[in-house]
Formats: structure tokens, C-alpha cells, sequence
């Protein structure tokens, strides 16, 4: 996890507990948040997704930033995670995920059946109408989909082996991402958008059985990180 990201949340995570930027069960307005944690807004917002995509914040769309029911609970059990992290875990994590997906997406195209085919489908049409939405629920719920899409890639690879490495690899990245999740319009470079049609273009190559669907995976992962 990038080292900035992990001490503003932090950050965030102390001034919450200590109460400095809450007022009932409402976190300050954007612009007094940036200046009380001294951080830009732009930064700010990476830290409050992450918090939303935890449990220890509730974004809602033109109401505010609220705490959650068991803010108590999470801040405490989040910022013991957080200091816990080393700060290189998640390019570890994705120089792991760079070996194995590739060369399991090729095997996914050799060995996938209709079946896996339905499922990946499935996912896509969720992913492709929640890169269409702004707000950090739309952003959660995507990575979800996004999530059971590359897992379903790996079991239609049909290696039990293979399955229980990649579970643990993307174990760890999928914790760290949710711990820097980035609030990205829909139509940025890299953003949803963009993975999502990535996403299609990889499902299509999967589909036909082309050979150089392992290459695609790469630059798709590349891409979308």
C-alpha cells in the first residue's frame, strides 16, 4: 500500500477516535476535513472511500459523511490494521498477481465451459452498470463484481492448485485496495469505465479461445491496477 495513503488514513482514523472532526454522528463538511487533518482534497477523498469501503464511514450522496453504527468498534479494529500493513504489501501482492493470472487466463480460454462463460456474463453486466455511477457505493460494490469476475477466470482454468494460490494472492491485494481505494470518475484514464471495457475485451478473447488471451490479461491488469 503506497505509504502516503496508508498514513492519511491514519490519520483520519486518530482524528475520528479523538473526536476532532465529528459532530454527532457526522463527520465535518469536505472542505473543513481538509484543512483540520491539514491534507489536499483530493487526498482527503481517497481516505474517506477507503474508510466508506471499511465500515467506519457511511457517504451519502448530498446528506454527508456519517459514521457507522459500530464506528467505536471498526476505528479501533481498522487502525490496528492499518499500522500493521507494511507499506510494500500491495506491490508485492500485485507482482504476484502479474505471474499467475496471465498464464491461468490461458488456460481459462483452453478449458472454459458455456457455464463459466454465463457467469463471467453475469458479472460484466453488473460491473459495466456500476461504472457508470458515481460515489463510493458504486466504487465498493464494483470491486466486488470485479472480484467474483477474476475468480471465475481462475476456475474455469479447472486447477484445484492454481485456485488455492490465486485465492491467497488476491486475498491480500483485494484487503489492500480497500484500503487505498481511489474515487475515480467513471470516465478517467483507468478508470471504471475503462477496466470495465477492458474487462469485456478480455471475456471476449476468453470466449473465442485466442491464443494470445494471456498476453491481454497482462496489459489488462497493468491497466486497470
Amino acid at each position: 500500500m503506497n505509504k502516503k495513503r496508508k498514513l492519511v488514513i491514519e490519520k483520519m482514523l486518530e482524528a475520528i477516535h479523538k473526536g476532532d472532526i465529528v459532530e454527532g454522528d457526522k463527520l465535518l463538511p469536505e472542505r473543513q476535513l481538509a484543512e483540520a487533518v491539514g491534507e489536499t482534497r483530493p487526498v482527503l477523498r481517497e481516505a474517506l472511500i477507503a474508510l466508506d469501503a471499511m465500515g467506519v464511514l457511511d457517504i451519502r450522496d448530498r446528506q454527508g459523511i456519517y459514521l457507522s453504527s459500530n464506528e467505536e468498534k471498526e476505528v479501533n479494529t481498522v487502525l490496528n490494521r492499518v499500522r500493521g500493513w507494511p507499506a510494500d504489501i500491495l506491490s508485492r501482492a500485485m507482482e504476484m498477481r502479474q505471474i499467475v493470472e496471465p498464464l491461468a487466463t490461458g488456460l481459462a480460454a483452453a478449458r472454459r465451459n458455456d457455464k463459466d462463460l454465463e457467469k463471467m456474463r453475469e458479472c460484466l453486466k453488473h460491473i459495466r452498470e456500476l461504472a457508470e455511477q458515481d460515489g463510493g457505493e458504486a466504487a465498493t460494490q464494483g470491486a466486488y463484481w470485479n472480484t467474483i469476475f477474476h475468480t471465475v477466470i481462475i476456475e474455469s482454468a479447472d486447477n484445484a492448485y492454481l485456485s488455492r494460490v490465486y485465492e491467497g494472492i488476491f486475498s491480500v491485494f483485494e484487503q489492500g485496495m480497500s484500503l487505498m481505494r481511489i474515487n475515480t470518475s467513471p470516465e478517467a484514464h483507468g478508470g471504471r469505465l475503462n477496466a470495465c471495457n477492458e474487462h469485456i475485451r478480455l471475456y471476449e478473447l476468453i470466449e473465442k479461445k485466442i491464443r494470445q488471451t494471456p498476453r491481454y490479461s497482462r496489459k489488462n491488469i497493468f491497466s486497470t491496477q
